[in-house]
C-alpha cells in the first residue's frame, strides 16, 4: 500500500517551486535590464557624431569675468554693473539695457556671448510687459556646473526699436544627394526657407542643388570629414582625413565644390575626428575665405575646432544648437525637438538646428511650421540669419569670444 503524502510536504514543495520560479524570473529581468542599458550605451556611442554631450564650460572662477564681458559688449560701463549676494549665497549681477537696444535684441546678443564664452544658460525668464521685459538669466559653469550666478537686465528707459526682434529659426537639412524621392522633394517644397546641405559626388547631388536653388533655398556643401569610427563609419566620397596634408585637403574640397554653381556655405558631415584636428580644419577655413563662404560647425564633437578657429580668422561662422532627428526618433519626438528649437529662438532671438531627409522629419516639419509661424517664429536660411545677426547683433571680438576656451 502506497503511503499518503502529507499536506505539509506537498505545501513545502509548492512553495519551493514558486520560490525558484520567481527567483529565476527576477534574474532574467535583471539580465534584460543590463542588456538594455548596454544597448543604450552602444547606441549613444554610435551617435557620438551627431549628439555631443558637453560643449565645454569655462572654469568656475571665470564666471564673473564672462558676465562682465557680456555687459561690456552691450555697451554697459563697468561702474554700472551691480553685484550682490542673493538668497542662497548665489551672486547676483544687474544692469540696465542701453537705450539703443530693444531687450529682445539684447537677449539675443547676451545669449550668444555667454554661449561663446563657455557659460551654460540654465534658464532665461522674461518678466513685465511683453514689449519691455526684464530679463533674468540663471547661469552655470565649472566641471560640475558648481558655479552659479543670476543676471538681471532691466529694460531701457527710452523706447528701443522692435524692428528685427522677431525670433528667427534656421533649419539646415543635411545629406541631400542620395536620391530625389518624395521626401527630399517634399523638404524642398515646405513653403518655408531652409538651407539645403548637399553631399558631393552622389548621383543626385547636382539635381538637388538645382531644385534647392529654384525654390529659393540657400545651398551648402556638406563636406565629409573623418569620424572617430572610421573605417567602420564611412563618411563617403570626397572626404577629408587627418593624414592628408593641406594641399591634398584643398584639392579634394575644390573638386567637391566644382560640381555646384550656387554655394553659399559649407558645413561638416560627420567629422568627430577631423573637426577636432587643427591641421585638417585650417585648410578648409582658408578655402572658405577664398570662396567667400559661410561656415557652419555641425558640432559633431565637443572638441570641434571649426567654430573657434573661424572666429579667430574673422570668417562668418555659426554653430548648430542641436540635431532634430536621430535615427531612432519617431515623428512625435521630432515634433518635440522642433518645439524646443522654437523656444530657443524665442528666448535667445534665434536658433540654428539640423535635420535630415527622413519621412518622419518631413511630416513633423509639415505639421509644425504653420503653427510656429502663427506664434511669430520666422523661418530663415543660414544666410538670412547671419545677415540679421550682423545688422542687429554684431558679434563680440573673436579674442573675447574665445579667450576662455
Amino acid at each position: 500500500m502506497t503511503p499518503r503524502k502529507s499536506k505539509r510536504k506537498t505545501s513545502s514543495r509548492w512553495f519551493a517551486r514558486v520560490f525558484f520560479f520567481t527567483t529565476f524570473l527576477l534574474i532574467l529581468i535583471g539580465l534584460g535590464v543590463l542588456y538594455q542599458d548596454r544597448l543604450f550605451d552602444l547606441a549613444m556611442s554610435s551617435r557620438g557624431d551627431q549628439y555631443p554631450q558637453d560643449r565645454g564650460l569655462i572654469p568656475a572662477e571665470k564666471l564673473e569675468e564672462a558676465i562682465i564681458l557680456g555687459a561690456r559688449e552691450l555697451g554697459v560701463p563697468h561702474k554700472r554693473i551691480g553685484r550682490q549676494a542673493s538668497e542662497g549665497g548665489i551672486p547676483e549681477y544687474e544692469f540696465r539695457c542701453p537705450n539703443r537696444l530693444h531687450p529682445i535684441t539684447a537677449n539675443r546678443w547676451l545669449s550668444r556671448i555667454f554661449l561663446d564664452s563657455g557659460v551654460e544658460i540654465l534658464d532665461c525668464l522674461e518678466e513685465g510687459k511683453l514689449h519691455r521685459p526684464k530679463l533674468i538669466y540663471h547661469l552655470a559653469t565649472g566641471p560640475a556646473r558648481e558655479a552659479r550666478a543670476r543676471v538681471i537686465v532691466y529694460p531701457p528707459t527710452g523706447g528701443a526699436p522692435l524692428a528685427g526682434a522677431m525670433p528667427r529659426l534656421a533649419i539646415i537639412i543635411d545629406d541631400f544627394g542620395y536620391s530625389m524621392s518624395r521626401v527630399p522633394r517634399g523638404l524642398l517644397n515646405l513653403g518655408c526657407p531652409i538651407t539645403a546641405s548637399i553631399l558631393p559626388g552622389l548621383r543626385h547631388s547636382k539635381r538637388a542643388e538645382r531644385e534647392a536653388h529654384r525654390n529659393g533655398h540657400t545651398v551648402f556643401l556638406h563636406q565629409p570629414m573623418e569620424p572617430m569610427g572610421y573605417p567602420d563609419s564611412n563618411p563617403g566620397p570626397g572626404a577629408l582625413f587627418t593624414d592628408m596634408d593641406a594641399d591634398s585637403i584643398t584639392r579634394v574640397i575644390e573638386a567637391n565644390a566644382r560640381d555646384f554653381q550656387h554655394l553659399a556655405g559649407v558645413n561638416n558631415h560627420m567629422g568627430s575626428r577631423g573637426s577636432a584636428d587643427e591641421d585638417t580644419v585650417r585648410p578648409v577655413l582658408d578655402w572658405a575665405i577664398r570662396r567667400d563662404l559661410i561656415v557652419v560647425d555641425s558640432f559633431t564633437t565637443p572638441r570641434s575646432l571649426i567654430y573657434p578657429l573661424a572666429r579667430q580668422m574673422n570668417i562668418p561662422v555659426l554653430r548648430t544648437d542641436f540635431f532634430l532627428d536621430g535615427e531612432e526618433e519617431n515623428e512625435a519626438e521630432i515634433m518635440e525637438n522642433i518645439a524646443v528649437a522654437a523656444e530657443t529662438a524665442r528666448k535667445r532671438g534665434w536658433a540654428l538646428v539640423i535635420g535630415h531627409p527622413r519621412a518622419e522629419t518631413l511630416s513633423a516639419l509639415q505639421k509644425m511650421m504653420p503653427r510656429l509661424r502663427d506664434y511669430g517664429i520666422r523661418f530663415v536660411t543660414v544666410q538670412e540669419l547671419l545677415d540679421s545677426l550682423r545688422e542687429a547683433d554684431p558679434a563680440p571680438p573673436a579674442s573675447s569670444a574665445t579667450s576662455y576656451r
